[in-house]
């Protein structure tokens, strides 16, 4: 769109500005640079005329503006971009340029001003931010097979020593005495819980490495299969488990991953429930700003706020094995999986004094 206007900005006011400001003709050549445009270049205005500020861009950065600079001219529109200059000081800075075709009042066209801005400071950042995301990435990459590879290699030994404590107590059983067989029993249990961490661990590392594309998918399907895997666990508690979610709701996710964050959420709310109370949960879902919320609300023992972020957290427990069993990484897995789709998960205190656990996912675009 041309941005009409009644003739050349002021040339006063323009000589004044504090901004970097160049006008360019019918010819599409530079013909008049303000103060702060030659201070900042650290050049005469003519050096600057015609072609010759283009002496200043950065070799890198030249035929890319010089293509946008053309274009823009020949359709007589706006343009803006960023390129590299060569300042007084002899370093390269950052600016961001703006043209604007002039027309004057009979609306006939009579060239181009352009206003720019130094970003090198905003730009530097960027770069230093995109160099740090790389590394992470690439630390992450690396923590991420270490962890597959190492909780791969630990079940080995992990069976070496259950097969062992069999076969010890089998041979020679017969000798130990109630300690023996009890500190026997405490390497058994010790192994077995040691595998279902790692096994976890192998978990929450294929997440990332060995996840299903992310496609448009309907949610009642997820939660139809979450339901399925729990129903034995429902029935025993003889849970009521409401669920208030359009079937046909459209989400895009990993089917697999999804069907896991709910049978985890939901799974959580039947195991953590109050004694002598029927557990009461309640799943639903709406849409806000192109993602779905969804709650998974129950009535059970609740968490104390100072927990919200910790029960996040790979292996915390805020309670005995003895209360309830588990390695305390299923809400890690959670977290891990709404964070691959894009999206947030947090916990509040429910109505009831339980809680509630709420996740975002994208929807279709």
């Amino acid at each position: 769109m041309i941005v009409a206007n009644t003739g050349w900005p002021d040339l006063e006011l323009l000589k004044a500005a504090p901004i970097l400001i160049w006008r360019a003709g019918l010819d599409a050549k530079c013909n008049w640079f303000n103060p702060a445009w030659l201070a900042y270049t650290g050049r005469t205005m003519e050096q600057e005329m015609g072609d010759g500020w283009a002496e200043g861009v950065h070799p890198g950065d030249f035929d890319r503006c010089l293509k946008v600079y053309l274009n823009a001219f020949a359709l007589r529109q706006p343009f803006d971009m960023e390129y590299r200059i060569k300042r007084a000081c002899g370093e390269y800075g950052w600016i961001a340029d703006y043209g604007i075709p002039i027309l004057n009042q009979s609306g006939e066209f009579l060239g181009y001003v352009g206003y720019c801005f130094d970003i090198s400071t905003r730009r530097q950042s960027e770069e230093k931010l995109e160099i740090a995301c790389k590394d992470l990435a690439a630390s992450n990459a690396e923590l991420e097979q270490f962890a597959y590879v190492a909780s791969h290699d630990l079940r080995e030994p992990l069976r070496m020593i259950s097969s062992y404590v069999a076969l010890i107590e089998r041979r020679y059983g017969h000798h130990f005495d109630a300690d023996g067989h009890e500190f026997l029993g405490f390497v058994r249990e010790g192994a077995q819980r040691m595998d279902a961490m790692v096994l976890d661990l192998l978990e929450f590392s294929r997440i990332e490495r060995l996840g299903d594309p992310l496609i448009p998918m309907r949610i009642g399907g997820a939660i139809s299969h979450a339901l399925k895997n729990l129903k034995t666990a429902i029935a025993e508690c003889d849970a009521r488990v409401t669920v208030d979610v359009d079937a046909s709701l459209e989400v895009v996710g990993d089917v697999q991953q999804l069907d896991r964050l709910f049978q985890n959420l939901i799974g959580n709310a039947v195991k953590y429930r109050q004694e002598g109370i029927t557990p009461q949960i309640t799943v639903m879902a709406r849409t806000n700003d192109g993602k779905s919320v969804f709650s998974v609300q129950d009535n059970g023992i609740g968490i104390a706020p100072e927990y919200f972020d910790r029960i996040f957290l790979l292996f915390q427990r805020l309670h005995t094995r003895d209360a309830y069993e588990g390695t305390g990484i299923g809400l890690s897995v959670c977290k891990k999986i709404v964070e691959r789709h894009g999206g947030e998960i947090w916990v509040e205190q429910s109505p009831s004094g339980g809680s509630t656990f709420l996740f975002t996912l994208p929807t279709p675009e």
